[in-house]
């Protein structure tokens, strides 16, 4: 057995974007770091793969230049320079309605002239304002929406919205969880449109968008993590899967974690930012029952997303220029959307090509994550003729797949972090963070990796 002579300020378990943002900013505090990572890759759902001049995103396309945590950190790593916005074509988007692409109006006029929703449904919409606030304390997206703008608009634009952000069900998921912007909009102003009306005056942003510009760096977002890599340097160990956590509530340093090689090391503080299953093997005989139930509540649906690149600048009937499209669920179809990457990011493909990326499962399909290479292939040629026109073999397919997806915030889940919360202040030093808790986008990981960084003890 090996154990470390002097003890560290804090051991990061997980390297994926949370636990690789905790270890650099935490650095940058000033503190002592170890990340510990149990795969031969840092980055977790964060890979890019370049073939043939397509760049083949394994996990998130990019992020919205928004957030000022994920600016301070591209600025620390020297990575400004290296932003590709998305290019003006990326603000047409599209639903599909009815069997057909409908494109989503972006002004109260364009939305008026609109085919994505019929007249009742748009009169629906517009008497927003005179509907009553609500008084659940947790409800559904689905319901949430449904009581304000109507059914049609709910399940159209809004299961929309929630299949592009969650891959989810706007019926399972929690709305002061998933969208508390919109939450606070209701409670705040008692209408989500005087709501925006309130905020453009304030120079704030609407209730049902995140604002900003997707963003990415010119060889893809691994970039990202691939600095924080090389900043992290010796902080960092791959292939170090963690056995076992211990907990000496009576010495300064009441961390000890166990290696599978043998070692032990103690630390001030763990930061845990590893899927939920994986907090609950670690922490089984620490946390109380009601903690465990909660770890438990958070879904992970598997997520797989194949890639299609055509040699050819119009491979399919309807046009390939915009950000792409989804697939509400009330849609007889078989995959949840499909982003066109080479209008997206243009210096994703070459010239005159096309880069499709295409996302099936979630909680809505979590059964094709079984489908072999083959089948999801046949699958989404399927589908993309379907809705798209046309049938052209693709030069180029990657499959990526992603057992444990997109956590889902279901009804429940701000109960859930409050236990998780309560149990964690029982322990000193222990924190737990990544996309299962606060936030599913790369942005919320960084912010709430700062937050956690700052609070170390």
């Amino acid at each position: 057995m090996n154990t470390n002579v002097s003890a560290l300020d804090v051991i990061v378990i997980g390297g994926g974007i949370s636990g690789l943002a905790v270890g650099f900013f935490a650095r940058q505090n000033g503190k002592s770091v170890l990340v510990l990572e149990e795969s031969t890759q840092a980055g977790g759902k964060i890979r890019t793969d370049w073939q043939d001049g397509f760049c083949c995103e394994w996990g998130p396309q990019g992020f919205l230049d928004n957030v000022p945590e994920t600016l301070e950190l591209v600025r620390l790593l020297g990575l400004e320079n290296r932003l590709v916005k998305a290019g003006q074509a990326a603000a047409d988007r599209f639903i599909l309605r009815n069997g057909k692409l409908r494109k989503v109006p972006l002004s109260p006029p364009a939305f008026l002239a609109s085919d994505v929703l019929s007249l009742p449904g748009k009169l629906r919409v517009l008497a927003e304002p005179f509907m009553p606030r609500g008084r659940a304390e947790d409800e559904s997206v689905l319901a949430f929406a449904r009581r304000r703008i109507g059914r049609e608009a709910a399940e159209v634009l809004v299961d929309a919205m929630v299949t592009g952000v969650f891959a989810g069900r706007a019926a399972e998921l929690s709305l002061p969880a998933t969208f508390p912007k919109m939450a606070m909009m209701e409670r705040t102003y008692g209408s989500l449109t005087r709501a925006m009306l309130a905020l453009r005056k304030k120079g704030g942003g609407g209730p049902a968008g995140p604002g900003g510009t997707l963003t990415t760096f010119v060889s893809g977002m691994q970039e990202l993590t691939d600095r924080l890599v090389a900043a992290l340097g010796p902080d960092l160990r791959l292939q170090s899967p963690v056995t076992a956590v211990q907990y000496r509530e009576s010495t300064a340093s009441p961390w000890v974690v166990k290696l599978a090689n043998g070692e032990e090391l103690s630390a001030r503080n763990v930061v845990v930012t590893v899927p939920p299953p994986k907090v609950s093997a670690l922490f089984s005989h620490l946390f109380p029952p009601q903690a465990l139930e909660a770890l438990g509540g958070i879904p992970m649906p598997p997520v797989v997303v194949v890639m299609t690149a055509y040699k050819s600048p119009q491979p399919f009937a309807h046009p390939l220029s915009g950000f792409g499209f989804l697939v509400p669920s009330r849609e007889p179809r078989q995959i949840l959307g499909t982003l066109f990457c080479h209008s997206i990011f243009p210096n994703q493909a070459p010239e005159g090509t096309v880069l499709l990326r295409t996302i099936l499962g979630g909680a809505r399909q979590p059964e094709v994550i079984a489908f072999s290479d083959e089948e999801l292939l046949r699958l989404v040629r399927r589908e993309l003729h379907a809705i798209l026109g046309g049938d052209s073999d693709p030069d180029l397919v990657r499959v990526f797949r992603h057992p444990e997806g997109i956590p889902q915030y279901t009804l429940g889940h701000l109960r859930r972090l409050a236990v998780l919360d309560e149990t964690a202040s029982r322990f000193r030093g222990l924190y737990l963070t990544g996309n299962a808790y606060r936030g599913v986008a790369v942005n919320a990981c960084i912010a709430e990796a700062k937050k956690v960084a700052a609070s170390l003890r």
